[in-house]
């Protein structure tokens, strides 16, 4: 018999069980290539693992993109997979699950912005961080609805957003206490004008008119009541108004500086 580490001949003995290794030497080397072979092993499968759960993740956000997250159920997500619901409940466990994956997996990307800069204004890293939130909802409009709620998921990267931004009001000689509220305000004024966004797309769909034409429609007959004499701004707003549609972005962009100045004041200051 032949040493399957060395070539070596073995000694079968005459007593006891039939030797496998030429020496001790050579049975310690195999027991190490067991153990390190049984670590790889485990890796591969902890990284098989994880892309496999990546996948399901990105799956999970192209579906909630394109149908909206009621739509999303580990049922739905199976068949756009082509995998039976038997092994997304036993990968996922539940559809809370999923969709706290999908919200880490959006605000923990590579657009992750909770860090600072060296030598970042304080006031810029608030803008930054409203911003990146703000594109989060714009990019993803099923996003706005799991996060404006008073129990969002409580993922790392919501956490690591919410301190990010707390710290920032704190460092500029806001207790920490009221720095909580004004973050919950900072975050109701996104949230709130992200809604406005997907409340109009929802309209479009549902009636199947822009923004345009209704208020085109609607200018015309307070006009006819005598709306617009009462009350100037809907003229001047009717000027505006009645040649581009509603714009978001401009309009985000615009109160942004505007509520962070107020929300970083001192008391004394108002």
């Amino acid at each position: 018999m032949v040493c399957p580490m060395c070539g070596e001949g073995v000694d079968r003995g005459r007593t006891g069980r039939p030797r496998t290794y030429c020496s001790r030497s050579c049975q310690a080397r195999a027991y190490r290539r067991r153990r390190d072979e049984g670590r790889l092993s485990a890796v591969r499968t902890g990284t098989s693992a994880a892309a496999g759960e990546e996948s399901l993740v990105d799956d999970a956000i192209g579906l909630a993109d394109d149908q909206g997250i009621h739509a999303l159920t580990l049922r739905s997500l199976a068949h756009r997979r082509g995998q039976a619901l038997v092994t997304l409940q036993r990968d996922l466990g539940s559809r809370d699950r999923l969709v706290a994956l999908m919200v880490q997996r959006v605000f923990g990307g590579p657009a992750d912005a909770s860090g600072r800069a060296d030598g970042e204004a304080l006031v810029d890293v608030l803008a930054r961080l409203a911003l990146a939130e703000w594109q989060a909802y714009r990019a993803h409009p099923w996003l706005v609805e799991v996060m404006t709620t008073t129990r969002p998921p409580l993922v790392p990267a919501v956490l690591a957003q919410a301190e990010a931004v707390i710290a920032a009001f704190t460092e500029l000689g806001i207790v920490r206490e009221e720095a909580f509220g004004r973050y919950l305000a900072l975050s109701a004024y996104i949230q709130g004008m992200a809604t406005l966004v997907v409340a109009e797309e929802q309209e479009t769909g549902r009636t199947e008119t822009s923004y345009r034409a209704w208020w085109l429609d609607q200018f015309r007959a307070l006009d006819r009541t005598g709306a617009t004499t009462r009350h100037p701004w809907l003229a001047t707003l009717g000027d505006t108004r009645s040649a581009d549609a509603f714009d978001a972005d401009a309009t985000f962009r615009a109160g942004l500086p505007r509520i962070i100045r107020g929300l970083t004041a001192s008391d004394r200051s108002l």
